[in-house]
């Protein structure tokens, strides 16, 4: 739906441009394709057909982050859904998003939102059990 949007007109601007966009959009597509893959800025530069510096910049001017500090918070993203979702254990969700541990995922988990999984996942879970008007800030995000 989003490229359908995108597609519709003139020159769409910001992240979703960028999906069409042959050189970082391909970067993009390919990071949201294989999440648990272990990117590398070689790897999407080369996917982009452009050097590392000029796909960085590029990167950076497009979507507003740095490429890896992106694909980190699209895990973090995908995490957080999954926990509020408690669809996946942690370590199943660990290995989904990349990373070779269940360790290794807690330690960037609670760095990107200040909590570890097994807390945000239980107070997400408290908050739908309180009801559905009650917000609970947890680390850097509210949880609904």
């Amino acid at each position: 739906m989003l490229r359908a949007h995108a597609e519709q007109t003139d020159r769409p601007a910001g992240w979703l441009g960028t999906l069409n966009d042959d050189g970082i959009g391909a970067a993009l597509r390919a990071l949201h394709a294989d999440v648990a893959h272990r990117w590398t800025l070689q790897e999407l530069a080369g996917i982009s057909r452009m050097s590392r510096s000029a796909f960085a910049a590029s990167f950076k001017k497009q979507v507003g982050t740095a490429p890896l500090e992106y694909l980190i918070q699209w895990r973090m993203s995908l995490a957080r859904d999954a926990l509020r979702r408690n669809t996946r254990s942690i370590s199943e969700l660990a290995s989904a998003t990349g990373y070779e541990s269940e360790s290794a995922f807690s330690t960037a988990f609670r760095r990107v939102t200040g909590s570890s999984p097994k807390q945000f996942r239980d107070t997400a879970h408290h908050a739908v059990s309180s009801g559905p008007d009650q917000e609970i800030l947890v680390g850097s995000g509210a949880v609904r």
